[in-house]
């Protein structure tokens, strides 16, 4: 008896544990299917495709920016006036958004609302004044609307901001502007001389190389730093053009400013730009190229130099009959002129009956015939090899190689190793007057 009063205690102990749980369970159940309808919501609300769908949804909250501002993506390409009048719908009920001030400006931008784009992008630079596309939407809108002053401006601010914009930037201003007033009005004191650099090459890109050429002794004349590696595709496009004057001008700017190594003072005479091999080649501009290196070895510091303390070693590793242009320099010459190049070489088992040479051509292939200097074979101690040429009327400058051909007589296959140091270029008549 005892224990079935107890049992039935603990029946009715726990009946109304459980009574006093069930509600504060139904309310937790309810609140999870609240917030699951909730996330249910916002995902159809960010994802639907259909303005009938939109429109529904909009029947239980109109006042949902998010809601206004999908479907005035939807109708973006169905109702462009409709998506104009759902995104700034959005952005009266959110009105800190970039997203749907962003999306207004476009939309305002499609339909022709310039006063609309305007204005959306207006309210983007006071959210985000840091962010770059906005200050390009700003530029381009008042360029558009002829306020000159205020695309300037913000073209200026754009460009601080976020160099990459750049070549945007020059292409929108030079349907206005001519390109020394976009210099002056744009790049001249606000930007960095790499930006200032690269509006050099853009307009040489497009074809205005007198404008470039002009802009480029603003650039050099300020004291702002740049690199080499912003400056070589200007440089490389003038020799390549055949505007040698102009790019020896450009290699004489870079020298004067040390962002390349000039001569020393006893080399002034010498047209050759490091012929002595003192410091690695740039393989740009007026320095030392490499051709193809198959079956070679190149070292542009190696010891036991004729002059100095470094030299150009070839080591020819693999025996091939291969013509080699093992390495190569552009040098501005004058035309109608007398010339003379000299060099010290040595070599040790060179097999071929064909060694390396000099070769000095003209870069336009126009003016004169190749001249050539004695090839080296065999091992042989430091020796000079030297050659004299004549430039053509036409010549601006020249080609200087060391130079293999191909073998015509056994052995024809070339293996061992040569050294070229002091090579030096110098103009015998250049102080003769025509």
């Amino acid at each position: 008896m005892i224990l079935r009063q107890l049992d039935v205690a603990r029946i009715e102990v726990s009946l109304r544990g459980r009574s006093r749980s069930l509600p504060f369970l139904l309310a937790v159940g309810a609140v999870s299917l609240f917030l699951a309808a909730q996330v249910w919501v916002v995902g159809i609300a960010s994802s639907f495709e259909r303005p009938s769908t939109g429109r529904l949804l909009l029947a239980l909250d109109s006042n949902d920016p998010q809601l206004q501002h999908r479907l005035g993506q939807v109708y973006k390409d169905i109702d462009p006036a409709e998506s104009v009048r759902c995104l700034r719908r959005a952005t009266e009920l959110s009105r800190y958004s970039r997203l749907y001030w962003s999306d207004l400006a476009s939309a305002c931008q499609l339909v022709g609302d310039t006063q609309c784009a305007d204005q959306a992008t207006e309210h983007l630079l006071k959210l985000c004044p840091m962010v770059p596309y906005y200050h390009q939407l700003a530029a381009e809108s008042y360029l558009r609307k002829n306020r000159l002053d205020e695309s300037l401006a913000q073209f200026r601010r754009l460009l601080v901001l976020d160099p990459t914009y750049a070549t945007d930037a020059w292409a929108a201003l030079g349907s206005v502007f001519d390109p020394d007033l976009i210099f002056q009005k744009v790049l001249a004191t606000s930007v960095d001389s790499g930006v200032q650099v690269g509006y050099v090459d853009f307009l040489s890109a497009e074809g205005d190389n007198d404008a470039a050429y002009r802009i480029w002794g603003f650039v050099a004349a300020n004291p702002g730093r740049f690199s080499l590696s912003s400056v070589q595709p200007y440089l490389e496009r003038l020799i390549s053009l055949g505007r040698i004057e102009e790019a020896a001008h450009v290699w004489q700017d870079l020298q004067r400013l040390a962002i390349v190594k000039g001569p020393d003072v006893e080399e002034k005479d010498n047209l050759v730009f490091n012929g002595d091999f003192e410091q690695a080649p740039l393989s740009a501009g007026f320095d030392w190229r490499t051709g193809p290196t198959n079956y070679l070895a190149l070292d542009f510091a190696a010891p036991g130099a004729y002059h100095g303390a470094h030299c150009l070693r070839v080591d020819f590793t693999v025996g091939s009959n291969n013509e080699y242009e093992l390495v190569n320099q552009i040098v501005p010459v004058h035309s109608n002129r007398t010339y003379s190049l000299k060099a010290y070489v040595r070599s040790q088992d060179i097999t071929s009956t064909s060694g390396p040479c000099l070769r000095v051509s003209d870069a336009q292939q126009r003016g004169f015939e190749d001249a050539i200097s004695e090839t080296t074979v065999g091992t042989t101690e430091w020796h000079p090899v030297s050659l004299s040429f004549s430039t053509g009327p036409e010549t601006e400058s020249v080609r200087l190689s060391l130079w293999r051909p191909r073998g015509r007589i056994f052995p024809m296959e070339i293996t061992g190793s040569f050294w070229l140091d002091a090579v030096t270029l110098e103009c015998k008549d250049c102080a003769v007057e025509k």
